[in-house]
């Protein structure tokens, strides 16, 4: 009977930093390139992250019944397959290793109340371990077709190793060949694979319309093509496990919602065992919006992993891995270059179809050290128009309280540039849509990028050796925040009285009760010597004060004619059309 592969249990690459992700290790284990010997009496077991095959998820989202691990190891040992239900562990399959993979046939899932499965092997002499092949032999509900979707600008140390991964992982598996195609824009127009012409991969040039402008080319081109059933929207700075492809792609073929979209976990590059995302959901009253699930799980932890976790709501999820249905909409991104372009696509057509499972995930660099005040002008501008769109119960004084909270703490903390920024992308949210539909967002963003200041850089040498000041506990803390209303961010204390010391706080903070009494703080990263100094500026300060209360009245002045235009824009923005004439005319011609 033809079985199909839902998921395979790998080891690590000999150079992995946390093999505990892949797998764990009792007695004598050598471990080399994704193989492992074991002599008598050592154990492995897939327990982790990477390795367990979660039943239970696979039971609630798809129409799988019958389940095989595929043991693909030889020697003198067993293969035990491990049920793990409410912290009770069983032993419910058993095989001994010989000179082929075996199989341990686990029964229908719809039958038993499995919600983890792991593979234990046990040697009683010499065996070699290669992987595990969790698969099925019920008939898939969906033919799948799967186009990445690659955004790429000068990042050709991440984007071409990735790429070259992925189509050796197609190319080499049976299961997928057929089934997964890469598509890459260029929107530097300068990236070479030096691959010969084959139908898995397409190059496209683009113009830097930024990640929502190389995300509408790469849709827009399959939905033409016609090839694609699925699309897989992916960052071209991450790491990526590529095994991720395989257990997308069966979620796809036996989806039971034919509208299912997967989101893959964002794990820390510094941390690797770090969760920074798996999923968001999105708080549009809130000062801070962006509510990441699962942030800072230590995914090395077994009883973590060994949770059958129920699926949580999300609200979107981000464009470092993010694959859906092709026809879930005919509408592109909205034209926001960075920042927001995700959070839209994901409030008004995929988050609340969107599921993540363990093992389908990137590696991406620490997000704090991409921040810079541009960053903000887009995140003002940006969120403004989403919730503009989305939320019909979003007033004026909702987007007011927070431009306003958060102008405070950029002021207060000598964050003068950030102010700045924030103030701009205001008024560009002010301009409406028609200045939206008609900026050329290339020369934008080549100006934003000029600012100079609060950009995380490599830290002076007198700064690097001083010592990250320990936090003050959280009431003084509190104290301080309140008392820099009434003492205007610490102008009414004397000059005398404030202290010339240079104080350090987290780089993604605004030092509000700080800067309070010192006139310069030093903002850098808990990790890697990077950050920046910011310095008291009253005369700055006093103009970017007066610059937030003039937007502020303009927005309540003009907030309800602008919904109405937004909203009115919105199809004719992310229209094929409008789409086309942002591209230009740039010659759609691929290049292999």
């Amino acid at each position: 009977m033809t079985q199909f592969l839902l998921q395979r249990s790998m080891l690590p690459a000999r150079e992995m930093a946390e093999p505990t992700l892949y797998v764990r290790e009792q007695g004598g284990v050598t471990r080399g390139d994704e193989t492992a010997t074991l002599i008598a009496g050592a154990e492995l077991t897939f327990d982790t992250s990477f390795g367990a095959f979660h039943a239970g998820r696979w039971r609630r989202l798809t129409s799988v019944t019958s389940v095989v691990a595929r043991v693909i190891a030889t020697g003198n040992g067993r293969a035990e397959v491990v049920s793990v239900h409410r912290n009770r562990e069983q032993v419910v399959a058993v095989a001994s290793l010989g000179t082929q993979p075996v199989d341990l046939a686990l029964g229908s899932l719809r039958d038993t109340r499995f919600g983890m499965l792991y593979v234990r092997i046990v040697a009683t002499g010499p065996c070699e371990v290669h992987r595990v092949e969790w698969r099925t032999d019920s008939p898939a509900r969906h033919d799948v077709r799967l186009s990445l979707s690659i955004t790429t600008f000068n990042r050709q140390a991440y984007v071409i190793p990735t790429v070259k991964r992925v189509l050796t992982l197609v190319r080499s598996l049976p299961d997928l060949q057929g089934r997964v195609r890469v598509l890459v824009v260029d929107n530097a127009n300068n990236v070479n694979f030096n691959e010969p012409p084959r139908e898995d991969l397409t190059v496209v040039p683009n113009r830097n319309l930024g990640g929502a402008g190389g995300f509408a080319r790469g849709l827009m081109w399959l939905r033409d093509e016609g090839w694609a059933t699925h699309v897989l929207f992916m960052d071209d700075d991450i790491a990526l496990e590529t095994e991720s492809l395989v257990r997308t792609v069966a979620l796809f073929a036996y989806a039971r919602d034919p509208k299912l979209c997967v989101h893959g976990a964002m794990l820390s590059e510094e941390r690797q065992w770090m969760q920074f995302e798996a999923g968001s959901r999105y708080l549009w009253r809130s000062l801070y919006p962006l509510r990441a699930l699962g942030q800072e799980d230590d995914l090395r932890d077994r009883s973590l992993v060994l949770r059958d976790a129920k699926e949580k709501r999300f609200a979107y999820s981000a464009w470092w891995y993010t694959a859906f249905p092709i026809g879930i909409t005919r509408d592109n991104p909205l034209p926001v270059f960075v920042r927001g372009d995700d959070v839209a696509f994901g409030l008004m057509h995929t988050g609340r179809h969107t599921v993540t499972l363990n093992g389908i995930a990137v590696w991406h660099a620490d997000f704090h050290l991409k921040n810079n005040p541009s960053s903000l002008f887009y995140e003002m501008r940006n969120f403004a128009t989403i919730d503009t769109l989305v939320f019909d119960r979003h007033r004026w004084w909702h987007l007011g309280q927070r431009f306003l909270a958060l102008s405070f703490r950029n002021l207060f903390g000598f964050r003068y540039a950030s102010a700045e920024y924030m103030i701009r992308g205001l008024r560009a949210y002010l301009a409406g849509p028609q200045a939206l539909a008609e900026v050329d967002h290339t020369a934008l963003h080549d100006e934003l990028r000029q600012v100079s200041e609060e950009k995380p850089a490599s830290l002076a040498p007198e700064h690097e050796v001083i010592e990250i000041s320990t936090p003050l506990p959280k009431p003084v803390r509190l104290i301080g925040f309140v008392l820099s209303l009434p003492l205007v961010g610490g102008y009414l204390i004397p000059r005398s009285l404030r202290s010339r010391t240079l104080r350090t706080a987290p780089i993604d903070s605004r030092a509000v009760g700080l800067a309070l009494r010192h006139e310069r703080i030093l903002y850098r990263h808990d990790r890697l010597p990077e950050g920046f100094v910011c310095s008291r500026d009253g005369t700055r300060f006093r103009a970017l004060w007066r610059d937030v209360f003039g937007v502020l009245f303009e927005l309540a002045r003009n907030y309800g004619r602008l919904k109405r235009e937004y909203r009115a824009a919105y199809s004719a923005l992310v229209s094929d059309e409008a789409w086309q004439r942002r591209f230009d005319g740039v010659s759609a011609a691929p290049k292999r």
